[in-house]
């Protein structure tokens, strides 16, 4: 990847790229962790994870068949009585049905009947095609930045802005389009990091572990304050759920977008590079945590000051995160595994 303190944006003069017969994933994957233009990151996104070909002429085929794929799961798993479905499966539909209105909360667009509608499918028909982990919370948050990206064409502005009930006015097609492609593409980003969500989640537990030896590394008095504390990382469920949710709910959601940009471009990277981007994250309040008290610590953990962040905060997270994993690269010193 190139240089990331002198990123090489994939900007409209870049637009070529996408254009070509063949798109060079590689060179997209450069271009993209920088930043993707709104209007470009539906294609990109849908690039990046696999879901369509690099191949134009392959794209519209493909595309039509998943989501038709998808549009027959709909009346044969979801659209059925609870009595033709197993006990485990409606425990698992009722507690996506809890999730759904709780998903998102500062974003009105998903508290719109129809969105609501299209998360219950997406989740509960993940859930009953992955028995590994099934449902899991937190995988509600994970579809909606999918959702309002392939949803983005039809509205202008950043989708904290998009008017209320705007969805009831949507075509069908444009619904049903972006549902079918949210749950395809919600299967190839948990396809990497399954782990975080299958009993006693391992995934997650291995890297906090990861964060907690990286943090050490990165800034010993730091980590010493934290013990000195009793703050355990394995035991404070705010880290969690940064893992868990890819720090969506720590954010803007439309900074989710700049921030999913770069975690779609590292592909089967990306969840060694999140401990990184975790550990940028907590380190940018150092010197405030370095001044509190156990209690203090875990009440501006939970409620963090990052409601007026902009892209260029975001970007400085990603640019340390790039910066740290480069350097221990480069010193032949990593994390340790488990």
């Amino acid at each position: 990847m190139g240089e990331k303190g002198q990123p090489r944006y994939l900007t409209y003069s870049n637009r070529v790229l996408l254009l070509g017969q063949v798109v060079d994933l590689d060179a997209l994957r450069e271009l993209a962790w920088s930043g993707v233009p709104a209007d470009l990151r539906p294609v990109c996104w849908q690039l990046l994870l696999g879901y369509l070909p690099p191949n134009r002429e392959r794209r519209e085929q493909i595309l039509e068949r998943k989501r038709r794929e998808y549009r027959d799961m709909v009346p044969e798993y979801y659209d059925i009585e609870a009595a033709e479905r197993s006990e485990d499966d409606n425990c698992a539909l009722r507690q996506v049905i809890v999730d759904v209105p709780r998903t998102a909360p500062g974003v009105p667009f998903f508290s719109q009947p129809r969105l609501q509608k299209s998360l219950e499918r997406i989740l509960f028909l993940w859930g009953i095609r992955h028995p590994a982990s099934g449902y899991v919370q937190g995988i509600n948050d994970l579809v909606t930045p999918f959702l309002a990206v392939f949803l983005s064409p039809h509205f202008e502005g950043p989708v904290e802005g998009w008017p209320e009930g705007c969805a009831a006015d949507l075509p069908e097609e444009a619904m049903t389009g972006a549902e079918a492609d949210s749950y395809w593409c919600l299967c190839k980003l948990l396809d990497s990091i399954q782990d975080h969500y299958t009993h006693a989640q391992p995934g997650i537990q291995r890297t906090v572990f990861r964060l907690q030896e990286l943090v050490r590394r990165i800034d010993e008095p730091f980590a010493q304050h934290l013990e000195a504390e009793g703050l355990e990382f394995l035991h404070f469920q705010v880290l969690c759920r940064w893992v868990n949710c890819l720090l969506i709910r720590e954010i803007p959601f439309s900074l989710a977008m700049r921030l999913w940009d770069t975690y779609l471009a590292e592909g089967v990277r990306m969840k060694e590079y999140l401990t990184y981007v975790l550990a940028a994250f907590l380190l940018t309040w150092s010197a405030d945590l370095k001044r509190m008290d156990f209690q203090e610590m875990i009440l501006f953990l939970q409620k963090l000051p990052t409601g007026d962040w902009g892209e260029k905060e975001v970007e400085s997270v990603l640019s340390r995160a790039y910066m740290w994993r480069t350097s221990f690269d480069q010193a032949k010193s990593h994390l340790q595994q488990q």
